[in-house]
């Protein structure tokens, strides 16, 4: 069964149009922003350590990121939603993956596939705060795959100027054409599959929220956001 089948002619014809449009114009956005990547070795060596990885991106900070690992073969989780099947379309036009499933329909299938991925040594790509926010909230899902599975996480952050910002729950960015931007990785957190008296559930997720928090508000000061 085609998977576009549940939505209206109107929402097909939609999905049809943004799979051609959208991957030209995020390829085009991400050449024509100037930017440069720091620490990138962070996640280049988890790579290599061959335990699979967890990308860890605000939802709102992904565009760049998904220009500049295209063709990569990175796998995510998104919605059965008409948005979830846009998102998936796209990242398949663009190289990676997408799982479908959401807290309300499919997750625990989807979270199974992703921890397959991850012990296959695969990237796989997590918006902690999506797919509805709240914004910067750390969400259970990544914590429990980073625990089951063993991977590490590495936070990624970009920031761009000038650029675009959705008036959405996420502010979403969107870099401008010719804009100056930087990517930054974190250094990697693993989550212990059994948590000691000083390192609970809450312990991690407040120190991957800091983590990424102040990575953006480095980057968004030196670009001048």
């Amino acid at each position: 069964m085609n998977s576009t089948n549940r939505f209206s002619n109107k929402q097909r014809l939609i999905i049809k149009l943004s799979t051609v449009i959208a991957p030209l114009i995020i390829r085009l956005l991400g050449r024509l922003c100037r930017y440069t990547v720091e620490n990138e070795h962070f996640f280049d060596r988890a790579v290599e350590d061959g335990k699979g990885v967890i990308l860890s991106i605000w939802h709102g900070r992904m565009l760049l990121l998904i220009s500049h690992h295209r063709n990569s073969g990175i796998v995510t989780l998104v919605s059965k939603s008409f948005d979830g099947e846009l998102i998936a379309q796209i990242a398949n036009r663009l190289g990676m993956f997408a799982h479908r499933g959401s807290p309300k329909e499919g997750g625990q299938e989807g979270f199974k596939l992703m921890l397959r991925d991850l012990r296959d040594k695969k990237t796989v790509g997590m918006f902690p705060d999506g797919p509805t926010g709240p914004m910067h909230i750390v969400r259970d899902g990544t914590l429990h795959l980073a625990r089951l599975s063993g991977a590490p996480i590495v936070p990624a952050i970009f920031s761009a100027r000038p650029c675009w910002r959705a008036q959405s729950w996420d502010r979403f960015m969107v870099m401008k054409p010719f804009s100056k931007g930087i990517i930054k990785y974190g250094e990697p957190i693993i989550v212990p599959r059994k948590f000691t008296e000083d390192q609970d559930m809450e312990y991690f997720r407040v120190l991957i929220r800091s983590r990424m928090i102040d990575l953006e508000n480095e980057l968004d000061h030196r670009v001048g956001n």
